[in-house]
């Protein structure tokens, strides 16, 4: 049995993803649900039609779901990378690189962490241009 390297099936699940997205992907999907539907009243919606409609539909959804999440997942990773490249490179502490690694506890730890220090900060620049409210 040949084996197809994993390369060939991300990109095929990569251009379904971007076809799926564009507006063509959404006519598309469009089309065919309202050919089943039409095929569906010329049948008068009988049983053997609407059991095989139902499963096109369930097998359709299950499998643009996981293209969904696996393009969501190729987006996220690079996204992390390039913001990882910006703390890197700025001067701005390299503390938080992979903190999507955290657990959701955590993460919101450091999210209420950080917006403290923002807080502050904009207070502290405001007692320095004399702008506090007493």
């Amino acid at each position: 049995m040949k084996q197809v390297p994993s390369g060939r099936i991300s990109g095929l699940i990569y251009r379904f993803a971007d076809f799926l997205a564009d507006w063509r992907g959404f006519v598309a999907t469009f089309m065919a649900l309202m050919l089943g539907v039409g095929i569906g009243a010329a049948l008068q919606f009988n049983e053997g039609f609407m059991f095989a409609f139902n499963i096109f539909l369930s097998v359709a959804a299950i499998v643009i779901s996981g293209v969904i999440l696996v393009a969501g997942a190729r987006s996220e990773a690079a996204l992390h990378v390039k913001l990882d490249y910006l703390i890197e490179h700025s001067p701005a502490t390299n503390k938080i690189v992979g903190l999507e690694h955290l657990d959701a506890r955590e993460i919101e730890e450091e999210r209420k962490r950080v917006e403290r220090e923002a807080a502050e900060a904009v207070e502290d620049a405001m007692e320095g241009a004399g702008l506090t409210q007493r």
